[in-house]
């Protein structure tokens, strides 16, 4: 791949964080889901599964397709078929099966207006297209527009330590998804949302972070700094860890390392 330059196609692309964030997790990765094999059918894996599954329940809740009850059922019901890739262990398969029960036996409507749910936002950043799909937009009885993610990975509310903790840090890799997020919604309602939150229903956790323009304007650097570095990569070297390789990425099928690491 040395010789190769793919500049031309990548900047042709239209972007989205998961694709950004692709690369970050490993540059191989991102060639074969990219380059190599653009129209390659996903591999089920436990955790994506899951996440899409939950995400289509609460989205028919929330536009008031089906009720609490209806979407409990139909967790119980077809979990199994839906969920079929195998867990790292008969624990997380029984954490992640109870989690998502307790969640939806408890949920409840909000009391905010709802603006939108999981809506597809397309527009261009520095004149880089981008797409994304909002799960959901909330505004307050006093008008603060609410940016909410619904997320199966447990986060944890920014800690008051002076020196950021990892999870403080982990929350802010994550927060940049919603800052980017936050330029359609500045374009849609002409301001930018009040408030980033995380609904992470396995813990039942709701995390409201104080929209930032300093955070605001770092993450859209983040952004072009990573698509500046794609468009010049020519290696795209992989980095091999058991435990993403194994359960998290989708392309293991395609790749050689995977395949070698296996024996």
């Amino acid at each position: 791949m040395g010789e190769v330059s793919y500049e031309p196609l990548i900047k042709e692309m239209t972007w989205s964080y998961s694709r950004i964030k692709a690369f970050d997790d490993c540059k191989y990765r991102w060639f074969l889901k990219y380059i190599r094999f653009p129209k390659f059918e996903s591999k089920d894996l436990f955790f994506s599964s899951y996440g899409i599954f939950m995400h289509k329940l609460l989205e028919s809740y929330n536009k008031g397709e089906k009720t609490a009850e209806q979407i409990k059922t139909e967790y119980l019901r077809d979990f199994r078929a839906r969920i079929k890739a195998r867990a790292p262990s008969a624990t997380v398969f029984k954490n992640y099966f109870m989690d998502g029960l307790q969640y939806l036996s408890n949920i409840h409507p909000s009391d905010n207006k709802i603006l939108s749910i999981e809506s597809k936002a397309e527009f261009e950043i520095c004149s880089w297209p981008f797409v994304g799909y909002i799960d959901l937009l909330e505004q307050e009885e006093g008008g603060k527009i609410l940016l909410i993610d619904n997320k199966s990975k447990v986060l944890k509310p920014r800690s008051t330590r002076k020196k950021p903790t990892r999870a403080d840090e982990e929350l802010d890799e994550y927060l940049k998804q919603l800052y980017l997020y936050s330029y359609y919604v500045f374009v849609r309602y002409g301001k930018f949302p009040d408030e980033l939150c995380f609904n992470c229903f396995r813990k039942n956790t709701f995390i409201k972070v104080p929209f930032s323009q300093e955070a605001y304007q770092s993450a859209l650097n983040w952004f072009l700094g990573k698509i500046e570095e794609i468009v010049v990569e020519t290696e795209f070297a992989p980095d091999i860890e058991f435990f993403r390789c194994r359960y998290l990425c989708e392309m293991q099928d395609y790749c050689d390392y995977y395949r070698l690491s296996k024996g």
